[in-house]
This record gives C-alpha cells, structure tokens and sequence, in this order.
C-alpha cells in the first residue's frame, strides 16, 4: 500500500522537476529578447540623429546634391 501511495506522487514530482528546468530556459530566453528590444529601441531613437541619418545613406552609397560620386574599383582583390 505504501508503495502505491509512492509511486503516485513520482509523476507529479517529476513533472515538477521538468517544469522547474524549463522555466529556466524561458528566463534566459525572456532576458535575451530584453536585451535585443533594448538595442531595437537604441536605434530607434538614434534615427532621428542627423548625423545617423548621413552616415546610413553615405552606406548606401548615396551623395549630397552637388557632390561628385566616385568608384574605386580593384580594392577587394
């Protein structure tokens, strides 16, 4: 009888255990998606920062009214 009432409480404890580990998981993955909204948000902020905005449309290979574009070739080689 005893060793009924013992094995009863196995599965749940078990299953406990199993939840206890996998909330970890949860909880490092919960803090890296916080720390991937952080620096989305950063960069949110930062668009409106005239010297981003330059920067990101200089990367993109665009030029100033006025300017005179260049093309150096043979530097990857």
């Amino acid at each position: 009888m005893l060793a009924a009432v013992l094995v009863s409480y196995l599965n749940p404890v078990v299953n406990f255990i199993h939840t206890y580990r996998d909330s970890g998981a949860a909880k490092e993955h919960l803090r890296e998606l916080q720390l991937e909204n952080r620096h989305m948000h950063n960069r949110v902020q930062s668009a409106d920062d005239p010297g981003v905005l330059e920067r990101e449309a200089r990367r993109q290979g665009m030029v100033e009214p006025g300017e005179r574009p260049y093309v150096v070739k043979g530097l990857g080689k």
